[in-house]
């Protein structure tokens, strides 16, 4: 019998098998666009893939999944979990993106990180992961393999310096609320580079890829731009390490980090995710990392399909 991981995002649905040794096997990616519905979706894969017999299905998926009905946040999809398990007739486990995020941490290998500064996790202490795609994760992983979920995504943005405090100034015309989602996601790359354009007088608007892709090429306001999103980040993911208290490390993820992350000066984002005033000491001994392996959100599907085995 075979369980099928999926991690459905705002804007790709993402699929594979899950192997006897947690491997990812048959991984596909579909644009959420391409399909009606998320039965839809399911279903190419299984066609895709000739399975066999499925014996359950485990969706990670963006947004709030407490009752039964589940709406994809940046996404168009909505669904009934009794109704989609009655139609695929197969056992289903929904969990929230970061939920999988977090439970993926404790299948990650030395290799599927990079270690910002001397801290490093000594273990029994809480875990938070973090990641801009197309909108902003959260959540924390408690020493007894508890999930705390988090839409911590939608908290308001606070500028830590005077160019900050004009983007958001700037960003307040766009949008009546500024959360960090506004800013740290694909759609938040774009946001910060239309702000700063305005900052100089134009009217300029690039998607995030374009943003990316014309910073590697070196336009000037484009790597800018990419420099405030990893400064914001990094004072971010600080704010989190302390409202979290995850002495056991913060951990960053999402497809917009993989994409900018060579433009990053370490030592610079590591400075701004400790610098918290009185706190600064706490935030120095929390261990900060990047992680590099390709599917966290299955991986952690795998791990969450494991804990439910356990309990």
């Amino acid at each position: 019998m075979t369980d099928i991981v999926a991690d459905i995002g705002g804007s790709n649905a993402r699929f594979a098998v899950a192997g006897v040794d947690d491997s990812l096997q048959r991984v596909q990616i579909f644009p959420c666009a391409d399909f009606s519905r998320l039965e839809d979706a399911i279903s190419r894969y299984l066609q895709n893939t000739a399975c066999g017999d499925v014996r359950r299905i485990c969706l990670a998926v963006a947004g709030p999944v407490d009752g039964d009905w589940v709406d994809v946040v940046n996404n168009h999809w909505q669904f009934s979990r009794a109704g989609l398990e009655a139609s695929l007739g197969i056992s289903l486990t929904v969990i929230n993106d970061f939920t999988a995020q977090a439970f993926c941490l404790d299948l990650l290998q030395d290799n599927d990180l990079v270690w910002l500064g001397d801290a490093r996790p000594t273990g029994g202490q809480i875990r938070a992961v973090l990641g801009p795609g197309t909108g902003l994760g959260v959540a924390a992983l408690l020493p007894g393999g508890e999930i705390v979920p988090s839409e911590g995504g939608h908290v308001a943005f606070a500028p830590t310096d005077p160019h900050q405090l004009e983007l958001l100034q700037i960003l307040w015309r766009r949008h009546g609320r500024v959360s960090v989602e506004r800013i740290l996601s694909g759609q938040g790359l774009e946001n910060l580079y239309w702000a700063n354009s305005q900052l100089q007088g134009k009217e300029n608007k690039l998607t995030d890829r374009e943003i990316t892709a014309r910073a590697k090429a070196g336009d000037s306001l484009c790597r800018k731009t990419i420099e405030d999103f990893l400064d914001i980040f990094s004072s971010v993911a600080g704010d989190f390490a302390l409202q979290f208290w995850a002495a056991g490390g913060v951990y960053l993820t999402g497809g917009v980090v993989a994409r900018v992350w060579e433009f990053a000066d370490p030592e610079r984002f590591r400075h701004r995710f400790e610098d918290k005033g009185r706190y600064r000491g706490y935030c120095a001994s929390f261990p900060l990392a990047l992680v590099r392996t390709e599917q966290p959100g299955l991986l952690g599907c795998i791990a969450a399909l494991k804990n439910r085995d356990q309990t």
